[in-house]
């Protein structure tokens, strides 16, 4: 066995993803988080995969054919794995359910049940040169259930796709959410659509792969990589942010304005009561603060509060708490323009500088270090 740079590599990747489930595992503070069940059986997959690639590079010969199973169609866990992962990450009282079994049905067929009873599955050919080299010219022998494979090959990788199109659809409406309830947004949402958008470019490149594969109609087996090596990146991904990333929980179920509770005589004084917990009281500068602690001060349902802030402010309460700290920043800057723009931010109630130069150019239109340029130079 000769270890290149690549399959050394390779090595450092797999050892990253076993040394990420050991933490994981024996770490009671993430054992316990439900999400991190399914970060754990998505690393496993991965793991698989790695270790399917390395041993094919290497020319070993594992006994166990369901080793081998991107063959068979292993990668149709991936998906559903990652959509549960993303539930449990928005919906802490998510539970998978018996419906949900179908989601892994593809993979029950095609890798655990039908290799036990039907021989010849997989020819030489296909093992030697690729499965989809049952669809080059040359002079074979096919059987039915090999052309089969051959398809459930492309299907895989096309069944991810479906998955991490939804994942997005669910992180939308999770951000969207978190913009109603809270004046600031965990960092690790990046992070969340970064792990997703790098599971979608797997995809593309295999896409890529397939396409040179059936137009050139030569296997050259380093073209593996392109879709290989952007696995290995979400060992890091997980890694260093997403497994100790703790997710803020929203209300998924919202009451409709239409059947509020709310009384018409009763908003005018509400609408004062916020202003002046915003204006007097100054509640944006605690970085943490929560439209539930907000609802919990006026003594009113926290939905009714939504309420108010959309259509008496015609905003959402991200937004709504995030102008104002840009108007303090503002004015901190112009105070002491010497302060330093992460100290400015903090002190205006922000717990990032990016969060910050974000909310200063949505709502002065300009970079904050442009503002206090003006200011010294006005002075």
């Amino acid at each position: 066995m000769r270890i290149d740079f690549w399959s050394a590599l390779l090595l450092i990747v797999i050892f990253q993803g076993i040394f990420l489930i050991s933490v994981l595992l024996f770490s009671p503070k993430k054992r316990i988080r439900k999400e991190n069940t399914y970060l754990v059986g998505i690393l496993l997959v991965l793991i698989w995969f790695m270790l399917e690639f390395f041993s094919i590079r290497q020319r070993l010969h594992i006994p166990f054919s369901i080793f081998y199973g991107t063959r068979y169609g292993s990668w149709f866990l991936l998906g559903p794995l990652s959509l549960f992962y993303f539930k449990s990450m928005v919906d802490q009282q998510w539970k998978p359910g018996l419906k949900e079994i179908l989601h892994f049905l593809p993979f029950l067929i095609f890798v655990a049940v039908l290799p036990l009873f039907v021989d010849d599955i997989i020819n030489k050919r296909q093992v030697d040169y690729g499965m989809l080299s049952v669809f080059d010219h040359r002079k074979k022998v096919i059987s039915p259930i090999q052309y089969v494979y051959a398809v459930v090959f492309i299907a895989q990788f096309i069944h991810l796709g479906f998955y991490l199109f939804r994942n997005l659809y669910i992180i939308q409406n999770y951000s969207r959410a978190l913009r109603f309830e809270y004046a600031y947004i965990e960092p690790a949402l990046r992070w969340v659509k970064l792990f997703n958008r790098i599971l979608l470019v797997v995809v593309v490149f295999s896409s890529l792969f397939l396409y040179l594969l059936l137009v050139t109609d030569i296997y050259r087996r380093h073209l593996d990589y392109i879709y290989v090596l952007p696995t290995g990146v979400l060992f890091y991904v997980i890694g260093y942010y997403l497994m100790n990333a703790e997710w803020q929980p929203i209300q998924l179920k919202k009451e409709k304005y239409a059947k509020s509770t709310l009384k018409l005589q009763e908003v005018a004084t509400y609408v004062q009561q916020l202003k002046d917990l915003i204006e007097n009281e100054k509640i944006y500068l605690n970085s943490k603060i929560r439209l539930d602690d907000v609802a919990k001060m006026m003594d009113i349902p926290s939905h009714h509060v939504s309420q108010i802030i959309n259509e008496h402010f015609n905003s959402t309460f991200f937004d709504l708490i995030n102008s104002y700290r840009v108007e303090e920043a503002k004015k901190r800057i112009q105070l002491h323009p010497e302060y330093t723009l992460l100290r400015i931010a903090f002190d205006a109630g922000f717990n990032n500088k990016t969060s910050f130069v974000n909310a200063f150019k949505k709502f002065d239109g300009n970079t904050p270090s442009a503002f206090r340029k003006a200011v010294v130079h006005a002075n």
